[in-house]
Parts: C-alpha cells; structure tokens; sequence
C-alpha cells in the first residue's frame, strides 16, 4: 500500500446527453447556426437518490445573427458537485463563410470562471488535503470550428484553453482544470416526408482520462418527435424523447441516462431536461426546423 500509489482526478467539466442541441456551451462556433434569435436552457440531475452531493448542472446559452457572416452568443454553465460549485459565464464571436452546400463558422469565446469549495466531513479533521477554497475568479477563453448545411454537421472545439488553478499548490490541495477537447459530427437521412433518420457521434478528449465516446441514434416522425438512444462509453445508456413545435418554434427535450458501470447499484440514473425557442429579428426571418 505504501510502495504502490498512483493520483485519481474526478470528472471536471459537465456531461451533456443532448449535446447537439445545446451547442453553444461546448463550441462557440455554433452561434448564428439556427439563424435566427435562439434561447436555450438545461438541467441535468445526474445519479438520482444518492443524496446531496449527487452533480447538478444548468445551463442558459442564447445566440443571434448580428450581419450577414457574423453572430454573437452568451453562455453561462452551473455546475455543482458535491461541495464544489463552479460557474462559467461566456461571450462568443462568430464568423462564418459560405462553403459549399453549407457555412463553415469560426468562433471565439471569452468570460470568467469561478470556484468554490467546502469542506467535507473526514474522518480526520485535520487532513491538509480536505481545504475550503473562498469563491475565485479566473479568466477564460475558448475557441472552435463548425461546418453546417441542412442535413449535416461536423464541429470541433476546446472551450477552456487556459489551465486554470484554484487552492494553495504548495500544500497539494488545489484543483486544476484541464484542457478539453471535443469532436462531432451527424447527418440526416430522409427515409420519407414523414420519418427521417439522424446518427451522430461526439468524441471528448482530456489529458490524463480516457477518451470517451458518444453515439447517437435518433428518429423523426413527422417533423415532430424525436425519439432515439444514446450509449456513452465508459458510463451510460441513454434514451431520448424530443418534440418541436413550428408555431411558435419550441423544442422540448428530455433523456434518461443509465449507468453501465457499478454506480448503477447505487443510483437511480440521470435526468435531463432541455428546452430551446427560436423566433425572428424581423418579420421577414422565415424560421425552418432545425435537426441540430
């Protein structure tokens, strides 16, 4: 036990089961991609019945087009585990040129970031490792890129470029936020006016932890119902239930995540709730469903 030890780290930024309709917190490229004025929230109550320190993140993300090849998004992230708390408060720059069928969109985000942690209740009071750390801020930058027609999308991202450190270093009780970086990509299938198909992946990567992977799966009925599955690796299965309204544009999400690994003994899996309304700067603004 003695010769034989090795550092753990725990899950920093959030997990997302509809990540692809809740893009602006993971790549600020994605502003302007609906085209239109476009608000959004989520919650996400992850493993149910284990108590008060079980994760819980919201989010609110709203984006607009400003001229023909610019737009702007806002973003702001909760995230609470345990005794910690962290905010994440995100404006973002877009700029998007048209390239083929479809506009490729480079974006820019900048904001702050805070930290709190408490205490928790050890064993032995005096562990130098068990540190409150006062609410600090940092600041933060972000960066990605996203290409987009009707039918398909492909985006990559890291929205924390900076390794931010919070806590006393010189006694080992700090936490340190690393890089992550993120991958996807979908595509739409028209089966018939009625029922089209949409798989898509996501591809998370952070220094230190395994690469994860996401694989979506879903069907719409009638340009209506979203119904679909998820598997996560490493973590979950997922299904997924949306339904969008065309007047006035609304899209209603939720996902049920169960747990693949031992924590699915200890909990009664993850809920997620999310909900998006687009309308137009102007009355000309034809708003169209969007698949992403």
């Amino acid at each position: 036990m003695v010769l034989c030890s090795a550092t753990s780290y725990g899950q920093q930024d959030p997990i997302y089961t509809q990540y692809m309709f809740n893009g602006m917190v993971i790549n600020p490229a994605y502003a302007g991609s609906h085209e239109s004025i476009s608000l959004s929230a989520l919650s996400r109550i992850q493993w149910t019945d284990t108590g008060s320190g079980k994760p819980f993140t919201s989010t609110f993300s709203g984006h607009a087009p400003v001229q023909h090849n610019l737009a702007v998004g806002v973003s702001f992230v909760n995230d609470h585990i345990g005794v910690t708390d962290r905010n994440m408060l995100m404006g973002a720059l877009a700029y998007k040129i048209p390239v083929g069928l479809g506009k490729l969109s480079f974006g820019l985000q900048a904001g702050l970031s805070t930290y709190k942690a408490g205490t928790l209740l050890a064993k032995d009071p005096n562990d130098p490792l068990n540190q409150q750390i006062d609410p600090t801020a940092r600041p933060e930058f972000g960066a990605g890129v996203y290409y987009y027609t009707d039918k398909f999308f492909l985006g990559f991202s890291a929205p924390n470029l900076m390794n931010q450190q919070f806590g006393e270093s010189d006694s080992e009780s700090y936490i340190k936020l690393q890089k992550h970086y993120f991958a996807y990509s979908g595509y739409v299938f028209t089966f018939s006016e009625s029922l089209k198909f949409r798989p898509n992946v996501l591809v998370k990567y952070v220094e230190g932890a395994p690469i994860q992977m996401d694989l979506n799966a879903s069907f719409l009925f009638n340009e209506t119902l979203w119904l679909g599955a998820s598997y996560r690796s490493l973590d979950a299965l997922s299904i997924i239930a949306e339904i969008q309204l065309k007047n006035p544009m609304i899209r209603i999400g939720y996902a049920y995540d169960f747990a693949t690994t031992d924590l699915m003994k200890e909990q009664y899996g993850t809920h997620e709730i999310v909900l998006n309304y687009r309308f137009g700067i102007n009355k000309n603004v034809i708003l169209t469903p969007r698949y992403f």
